[in-house]
């Protein structure tokens, strides 16, 4: 069995969407900075392991909700797409919850 990959990178994670990198937006409110060596980690991790989580993004406000540092990693590595996970949020509150806790998380 052929394995599926985007960009070049083995895909193992459900996702819903592949998105042109250029199209998603981080969250201007998002607390959560990441040093450039944690991005240049993720994105090793990630050119070597394959995606194992989408990033995910609001279809209300069509903002990254989960995956700030993937997303900066796959910049990094010069990626054209990624896949996504496009959620559908409620309310603002509901999305911001969502945010905060995988800021936590992490």
């Amino acid at each position: 069995m052929s394995e599926f990959t985007v960009s070049g990178v083995p895909v193992h994670c459900a996702y819903n969407d592949l998105a042109d990198i250029t199209t998603l937006v981080p969250n201007p409110r998002n607390p959560n900075q990441h040093p450039q060596k944690q991005i240049e980690l993720l994105a090793k991790i990630i050119k070597n392991q394959g995606w194992r989580a989408p990033i995910t993004v609001s279809t209300r406000s069509g903002f990254v909700v989960r995956g700030h540092g993937r997303l900066l990693a796959a910049q990094w590595l010069g990626l054209g797409q990624v896949p996504v996970d496009r959620q559908n949020y409620a309310t603002e509150a509901e999305e911001w919850a969502d945010l905060i806790a995988d800021n936590r998380i992490a």
